[in-house]
C-alpha cells in the first residue's frame, strides 16, 4: 500500500464520528470532535504543496476555536446557564454556516476533489448531530443562522466560476436547511443528510473522471450527450428542482420544521437563488438534447427515466411514514 497512513487517519475520522453520535456527555462529544479534526487534516494532503499546507491551517484554526468555545461553554454552563447558547454556535462555526462561514470557501478552493467531498459530506455529520442532541430551546435559537446560511449560500454562488467555490456556497445553503431540519422530527435530518451525501457522491464521481476545475469544464465537448444529461439532472437535484429528490427533501423540512415564517421565507429565497445558478450552469446542456442522434436519444430516455425513478421513489415511499 502506497499510503498506509491514510488508512489509519480515515479510520480515525470514521470512528471519531461514531464516538460523537454515541456519546452521552459533552466531554466525550468534544473528544470525538477533536479526533475527527485531527484525523481529517492529514487527508487534506494529496500533492503536498504549499497551498495545501496553507489550506490545512485555514481549516485547523476555526475548527480548534469552535471546539474550544464548545467545551468552555459546556463547563461554564453549570454556573452560568446563559452561556449554553455558545455550544450550538460553536458547532455552526465548525459546520461553516453563515455568518461563521468565512473559512469554508477558502478551504474548499485549496482542496483536491476527494478531501473536498469529505469536507462537504462526512465532516458535517458530527457537528450537526451534536446540535440535534442539544436542548430543543437551544436549537430553536439558532434558526436565524439557518435562514442566513440559506440566503448567503444562494447569493454567494452567483457568478462563481470555480466549481469548488460553487459547491462550497451550495453546501452553506444546504447547511441552513439541515439546521432547520434539526427542529423537525428526528428522521428528517437523517434523510436530508443521506440524500445530500448520495447526490454528492454521484456528482463527485463525474467530476473526478473529468478533472474539473471551472464550471465551463463540467460538460466538456468530448463527453457523451447522455452522460452530460445525467450529470445535469444530478446538479439540478442538488439545487432542489422539482420533482427531483432535493425538492422533496426541502419540502419535507418545510412541512415538519418549527421555523417561523421569516425563516421559512429565507430558506425558500435561498433555495431559489441556488437553483438559479444551477439552472444557468446546466441550461445549455439541456437545450442541446435536440442535437443528439436518435440512438443516443433512446438511451437517454430509458436511462433518465430510471434515474428519476431511483431519485423520487425512495423518498415518495417515506411519505407514508409521516
Amino acid at each position: 500500500m502506497k499510503s498506509p497512513h491514510k488508512l489509519l487517519f480515515t479510520f480515525l475520522m470514521l470512528m471519531s464520528t461514531i464516538l460523537v453520535l454515541s456519546s452521552s456527555n459533552w466531554l466525550t462529544t468534544w473528544m470525538g470532535l477533536e479526533i475527527n479534526m485531527l484525523g481529517f487534516v492529514p487527508l487534506m494532503y494529496h500533492t503536498s504543496t504549499t497551498d495545501e499546507s496553507e489550506t490545512a491551517v485555514k481549516y485547523l484554526v476555526p475548527q480548534s476555536v469552535g471546539s474550544t468555545i464548545f467545551i468552555t461553554s459546556a463547563l461554564i454552563s453549570n454556573h452560568f446557564s446563559n452561556t449554553q447558547i455558545l455550544m450550538p454556535i460553536a458547532m455552526c462555526l465548525k459546520l461553516g454556516a453563515a455568518p461563521l462561514h468565512f473559512w469554508f470557501p477558502a478551504v474548499m478552493s485549496g482542496l483536491s476533489l476527494t478531501p473536498a467531498f469529505l469536507l462537504l459530506t462526512w465532516q458535517k455529520i458530527a457537528p450537526i448531530f451534536a446540535i440535534s442532541s442539544m436542548n430543543p430551546h437551544l436549537t430553536t435559537k439558532i434558526l436565524p443562522i439557518a435562514g442566513i446560511s440559506a440566503l448567503w449560500g444562494g447569493i454567494g454562488g452567483i457568478n462563481q466560476t470555480d466549481i469548488r467555490l460553487l459547491l462550497s456556497y451550495s453546501s452553506i445553503a444546504h447547511t441552513g436547511w439541515m439546521l432547520a431540519s434539526v427542529t423537525a422530527s428526528s428522521p428528517v435530518l437523517v434523510m436530508y443528510l443521506l440524500t445530500y451525501v448520495m447526490i454528492n457522491i454521484s456528482l463527485f464521481i463525474s467530476l473526478l473522471q473529468s478533472s474539473v476545475k471551472t464550471h465551463k469544464q463540467i460538460f466538456p465537448s468530448s463527453q457523451k450527450p447522455y452522460e452530460s444529461f445525467l450529470l445535469a439532472i444530478t446538479i439540478l437535484s442538488l439545487g432542489g428542482l422539482p420533482p427531483l429528490t432535493g425538492f422533496f427533501m426541502k419540502l419535507l423540512v418545510l412541512m415538519l420544521s418549527e421555523a417561523k415564517t421569516i425563516i421559512v421565507v429565507s430558506l425558500i429565497l435561498g433555495a431559489t437563488l441556488s437553483l438559479y445558478y444551477y439552472l444557468s450552469l446546466t441550461f445549455s446542456t439541456l437545450l442541446s438534447l435536440h442535437k443528439m442522434p436518435i440512438s443516443q436519444l433512446k438511451m437517454v430516455t430509458s436511462t433518465s427515466i430510471s434515474l428519476l425513478i431511483s431519485q423520487i421513489m425512495p423518498l415518495s415511499l417515506l411519505f407514508f411514514f409521516f
